[in-house]
């Protein structure tokens, strides 16, 4: 009996065994079923996946770059300005920023491509919380994968990156390369939140789905097209209203940036939801050919349902023009602005009664011995003075009319591209008479009934007003008495002036000109080390004043160069992603017309006259806003100004001239991208040998 309960207790645990281990086996081919069926899935969807693959590792591989230049240590410690550090940090953010939207708005057009197959695959009695389960590892096997592989090229990248910052921020040292802990940290962290929340989101998204809507998708939606009088009305004002406010009111971009913004967009998603559908069944008229009536047809019908793409491409587009056109002609304005403010190369001050510690003889000799060619000098004398009007009294500097004119002169050979500076000015008939230069301040008075006051003295004089500069512009000099007003008088006041003045007002400005400015840098560095730090001022030159402006700026242009092409590649891929959810659709209509004669030639002509419309419309109307924007930009530098140096610059046409580079250089990109979206849809549809 023992024996008979021991052997029945060995068979039970056995059995038991045995269950369990086929619960085991059971559960493990399920789960390796499971596993199969996920990494079957991404391969099989693989091709439409890779646009999306690649666009989210360039996001990652960006953000990975300006971290490790950002987050260096020897790039923190490096003498770069605090601005062009800054900089960095807001690109970095928009990159961020900027990921967030494409992986949310360009994954779930994707997904919707595959609506039909989660609709089969929930009729086949696959249950919705295993769609999402799904589509949840699917998600985070793309997104791991975009982050390993962005990480990786990001880090292979930074070296040459870095070495671009370098050679743009033109550091006069070279910085070892380093990979710092928050390339992966900061990077992984936050990329890793990115694609998790988008897992989960577009998971939910698709388990709340019925399956008749998952498999008819918009075919379930399509209305007749129809249009609202009020609608196209509205956009157009929306439209108008934002170009009126952006042109005339350029002053209070404070209070008129967000409504310009806000109208713009809501008057572009009229425009291409209202007034494109009515303007094409304008044109649906009796007669037309019937490959136009088919082309008006079909954008008719789907133009209302692109309306949200199109304008968030149209938008995009306008984000990488107005900013590379602002950063690029911003570029062209400063070059053109610093050589008007600072025209000589050099400019020495120095007073009678405190001589500067740099003599004339150690400037010349620097340049020589840098082997620099010395183009033109000029040695000035010059008292400082008022001039009085009424109740109104301006700071001046007073100087002869032979040094005035031997300063234009100068000037001139230096720069003969200043139209400000083309007229001589006319020998002065009396000591009653003179010219006031007031290069930096408008007055709201004139000089012609005017007293200069000299001391305890004073003149009456008639003075005739000039925008011409003769002394570099200065920053952080104490002595409130220096400016840079000009009063030219007649040589023999002039002397008379200089004889009653203590030594205290009177200075010489020795002026010099190189003709290959832009590389004095060495010069100025070698000069300041010479002046003790209370004389820093009196020295001026336009090469160090160019180089940390154009620091500034060539860090934005280069950061911004890399966000363009996010956004460039994200507009682009608007476009061709929902174009292919709309593929099986396109498919199921050509077959149609193909039974009653309709020609594959035929339907790759039809489709690539949509593509152009499709792709290049909205680039149109990003232009059009684009140059608003620009000249709205334009308007405000020259209404900020408190002098006339803009009007004088042309700032209109320069910006302009810089954006016309920058838009044809995107239009070529836009149209290579266009060509491979067209060849690779052709291709899908079967008919690129057509």
């Amino acid at each position: 009996m023992d024996a008979f309960s021991a052997n029945f207790s060995a068979a039970a645990a056995s059995r038991s065994s045995f269950k369990a281990s086929l619960m085991l086996w059971h559960m493990w081919r399920a789960a390796m079923s499971w596993r199969n069926l996920v990494t079957k899935n991404m391969l099989r969807n693989m091709q439409r996946y890779l646009g999306y693959l690649l666009a989210a590792t360039l996001a990652v591989m960006v953000f990975a770059m300006f971290t490790n230049f950002v987050d260096n240590p020897t790039v923190r410690s490096a003498p770069i300005t605090e601005t062009a550090s800054q900089l960095l940090v807001v690109f970095r953010v928009l990159v961020a920023l900027f990921a967030i939207f494409f992986v949310f708005y360009f994954h779930a057009a994707l997904i919707r491509a595959r609506n039909k197959e989660f609709g089969l695959l929930l009729t086949l009695g696959v249950t919705p919380r295993q769609i999402g389960r799904l589509i949840f590892y699917e998600s985070l096997l793309i997104g791991l994968l975009a982050l390993l592989i962005g990480i990786a090229l990001g880090i292979m990248c930074a070296y040459f990156f870095q070495l671009a910052m370098l050679a743009i921020l033109a550091l006069p040292m070279t910085l070892p390369f380093a990979i710092p802990a928050t390339t992966f940290l900061t990077t992984g962290i936050f990329f890793g939140i990115v694609f998790l929340l988008e897992a989960c989101w577009i998971s939910l998204h698709v388990t709340r789905s019925t399956p008749r809507v998952l498999l008819l998708g918009a075919r379930t939606q399509q209305e007749p097209p129809v249009a609202s009088w009020r609608s196209v009305l509205l956009g157009l004002l929306c439209l108008a209203a934002a170009y009126d406010m952006a042109l005339q009111f350029s002053d209070s971009i404070s209070f008129t940036m967000f409504p310009i913004i806000g109208l713009s967009i809501f008057g572009t998603y009229l425009l291409f939801g209202q007034c494109s559908v009515m303007l094409l069944n304008r044109l649906r008229q009796p007669g037309i050919s019937g490959m136009r009536l088919l082309l008006l047809s079909r954008l008719s019908h789907r133009m209302s349902d692109y309306a949200r793409m199109l304008t968030v491409v149209t938008v995009l587009n306008a984000v990488v023009l107005i900013g590379m056109g602002t950063i690029y002609g911003g570029l062209q304005v400063f070059e053109a602005q610093t050589v008007r403010e600072v025209p000589f190369s050099f400019q020495l001050l120095s007073n009678l009664a405190h001589p500067a510690a740099l003599t004339p003889e150690q400037v010349r000799h620097e340049i020589e011995r840098q082997h620099f060619s010395l183009q033109a000098a000029a040695q000035t004398a010059f008292i400082t003075a008022n001039v009085r009007q009424g109740r109104h009294t301006v700071p001046a500097l007073v100087m002869a009319y032979s040094s005035f004119a031997r300063l234009q002169e100068v000037e001139r050979l230096a720069h003969p591209d200043f139209t400000e500076n083309q007229d001589n000015a006319h020998p002065l008939s009396s000591g009653s008479q003179g010219y006031i230069s007031t290069p930096d301040a408008r007055y709201s008075f004139s000089f012609q009934q005017c007293q200069l006051v000299v001391g305890k003295s004073a003149i009456n004089l008639q003075l005739a007003t000039k925008q011409v500069r003769v002394i570099n512009l200065w920053y952080g000099i104490d002595d409130n008495d220096l400016t840079t007003n000009v009063v030219v008088v007649t040589d023999d006041l002039y002397a008379h002036l200089e004889n009653s003045v203590p030594r205290t007002r009177r200075w010489q400005a020795y002026s010099y000109v190189l003709s290959n400015w832009q590389q004095s840098a060495p010069i100025a560095t070698a000069l300041h080390q010479r002046l003790p730090a209370v004389q820093q001022t009196l020295l001026t030159e336009t090469v160090t004043n160019f180089n940390n402006g154009k620091q500034i700026l060539s860090v934005m242009l280069f950061a911004a160069f890399f966000i363009s092409c996010l956004f460039f590649l994200a507009a682009g891929s608007a476009i061709y992603f929902k174009l292919f959810t709309q593929q099986e659709e396109d498919r199921r209509q050509f077959h149609a017309l193909k039974r009653i004669g309709f020609r594959r030639r035929e339907a790759a002509r039809l489709l690539n006259r949509e593509f152009l419309l499709l792709f290049f419309l909205p680039l149109a109307l990003s232009l059009v806003h684009s140059v608003v924007a620009l000249l709205d930009l334009a308007h405000l530098l020259v209404s900020m100004s408190h002098t006339n140096q803009f009007s004088k610059l042309g700032i209109e046409a320069l910006i302009m001239q810089a954006f016309v580079p920058v838009s044809l250089l995107y239009l070529v990109c836009f149209i290579a991208y266009f060509l491979v979206a067209r060849i690779s849809y052709l291709r899908r549809m079967q008919l690129a040998a057509a």
